[in-house]
């Protein structure tokens, strides 16, 4: 039997925050970025995550890196 997580449309919310945390390291494909946007739709919880997570790397990035810069 397969996974429903990995092949239904809708990710869990475990899966969305898995997608969340990627989208910030690499870019999504367009069927990961579709699945997450349908399950942000949805979710407000995992859209809060989503909000505090691109909060949270804005702030980093107004840090000077180890260089000082």
């Amino acid at each position: 039997m397969t996974n429903p997580d990995k092949t239904g449309l809708k990710p869990t919310c475990r899966e969305a925050h898995r997608l969340v945390s990627e989208g910030m390291d690499r870019e999504l494909s367009f069927v990961e970025r579709t699945r997450l946007r349908l399950h942000l739709m949805v979710c407000d919880g995992c859209t809060r995550f989503n909000g505090q997570m691109s909060l949270l790397r804005s702030a980093m990035r107004g840090f000077p890196d180890e260089h000082g810069k």
